[in-house]
């Protein structure tokens, strides 16, 4: 299969088209913000987001949906074997546990998304608590979670070159 069709077959997906055209069309970092949880909560199912910078082996809450800020304030509060994957540039997903299901239930995923620049992961996105009804990651959600991946941190850290994030990272 050549590029060019593997391509066309990505805009065959119409989520992942729309999802392509908003966050592209994005025309600063708060918009960019909008975008990312337009897609993660209308596309992938998932009712509570957060973005996590990654700098030096230090991480920081960026920005969040529906996570409590107090209790997520570095990606530390989340599983370590995550952690060094997600770094690595890998996503990951992981089954926690959760008491409220029935016990024949699968438990439901925790996704944890690397954002990459230039070949690093520059940001993490965390997606922790996806819809009761959605007990895995299917072809077309896992081709979201790589646009994600690859297009997120151009759209949040080249749409606005003063943000403070970009700031931190150029330090780094």
């Amino acid at each position: 299969m050549t590029v060019a069709t593997s391509r066309a077959r990505d805009w065959e997906d119409p989520r992942l088209e729309a999802a392509q055209h908003r966050l592209r069309e994005s025309v600063n970092q708060a918009d960019a913000l909008e975008a990312i949880r337009e897609i993660v909560t209308g596309l992938l199912g998932c009712e509570e987001i957060g973005l996590f910078t990654v700098d030096q082996g230090k991480s920081a809450l960026f920005w969040s949906f529906g996570i409590d800020p107090m209790q997520h304030k570095t990606l530390d509060t989340f599983e370590d074997s995550a952690l060094h994957r997600v770094m690595q540039g890998e996503f990951y997903m992981v089954q926690t546990a959760c008491e409220q299901r029935a016990k024949d239930a699968k438990p439901p995923l925790r996704v944890f998304v690397p954002i990459r620049m230039n070949g690093r992961t520059v940001a993490v996105l965390v997606m922790v608590k996806l819809l009761p009804q959605k007990l895995a990651l299917d072809e077309s959600d896992i081709k979201l979670v790589n646009f994600l991946s690859n297009e997120t941190g151009r759209a949040l850290f080249h749409a606005c070159p003063n943000s403070e994030a970009h700031a931190a990272r150029r330090r780094g």
